[in-house]
This record gives C-alpha cells, sequence and structure tokens, in this order.
C-alpha cells in the first residue's frame, strides 16, 4: 500500500525501525540463558529512570502510565525487572501503604552502557552525513516526537475503523 504521501513515508520507515530497534533485546520463546536483559527490563529501567527526575517517588502506576500499559501489565513488568536486580522495590517516604521504585546499581550500570550503545550506533549511522544534516535531523525529530507526545493516536477510533473493516469491505478513509 503506497500512496506516496510524506506521512506514508514516515509510517513505513517508523515502522522499520520499530522492528530493528527492538530485534536485539527482544524476548524469545525459549528462554536464552546467554541474553542477560530483556526489553522489557529495559524499558522498565528507562521509566524508572525518566519518572525519578520528575517525581518524588516512582510507583508502579506511575510505570503503567510511562509504558501506556494497565497496570496489571505494569506490576508483572516491574516484578520481572525486580527479579532481574535492576530495580528494588522500598518503603515509601511519603505514603506507608505503598512502595516506591527505584534503580538498584545493576540497573543504573544497564540503563547507562545501553543508553551509551544506543548513542554510538545513531552517531555511527549518520557519522557520514554532514553536521547540517545531522542537526537538522535530530531537530525535526524531537519536533516530531514532542508533536506525537501531544497529539497521541486515538486508538478507539482506531478499534472502530478495524472492525468496520471486518464487518464489510470498504475504502479506507
Amino acid at each position: 500500500m503506497r500512496d506516496g504521501t510524506p506521512g506514508a513515508a514516515i509510517d513505513v520507515a517508523l515502522f522499520r525501525l520499530r522492528r530493528i530497534w527492538a530485534r536485539p533485546l527482544r524476548s524469545r520463546k525459549i528462554v536464552d540463558p546467554q541474553r542477560p536483559v530483556q526489553l522489557s527490563n529495559v524499558m522498565v529501567v528507562h521509566a524508572v529512570h525518566k519518572l525519578s527526575l520528575d517525581v518524588p517517588e516512582v510507583t508502579v502506576g506511575a510505570v503503567a502510565e510511562q509504558l501506556d500499559v494497565d497496570p496489571s501489565t505494569a506490576s508483572r513488568l516491574v516484578n520481572d525487572a525486580i527479579g532481574a536486580g535492576f530495580v528494588e522495590r522500598e518503603e515509601s517516604e511519603v505514603d506507608a501503604r505503598r512502595a516506591r521504585l527505584v534503580l538498584s546499581g545493576r540497573g543504573r550500570r544497564v540503563l547507562e552502557v545501553v543508553v551509551h550503545y544506543r548513542r554510538t550506533y545513531l552517531d555511527g549511522l549518520i557519522a557520514d552525513w554532514d553536521e547540517a544534516d545531522r542537526e537538522a535531523f535530530a531537530r525535526l525529530l524531537t519536533r516530531f516526537a514532542e508533536a506525537a507526545m501531544a497529539h497521541p493516536a486515538d486508538l478507539a477510533n482506531l478499534d472502530q475503523v478495524i472492525a468496520e473493516a471486518i464487518q464489510e469491505p470498504t475504502t479506507l478513509r
């Protein structure tokens, strides 16, 4: 399905990038003893780190919002990250009924090496671009990400469009 618009090109590029980016850390059906970290652990580590910069205490609920998953899924992901030794659960200093999440030393090291690896990889991809192109790409991609965050997709509408498409043949709107 090609329509030649900038939106179509961006859609294809983002889909390809998402698949490429997730591949190195994606979970496997069979546990790989050589794989020290799963993508879900890295996602939780990033969420706990980012949230810790913005809120006094990071909770499972905050991680759920950050990752855009339901609380039960966030709880499972957080428990997996705790089990892997990347996140620790501590007593809340604000409310004794809840726990706060913090990165362990191991989690901070994983965050540091993953961020360094990704940035080195990205720098390598654009190493032969001239400085103006690298700066323009960074500026425009940042602007694009900010627009996406400010105006997220209406997934309820997408669900409705998919439901209608399943029911009867239709042309795309």
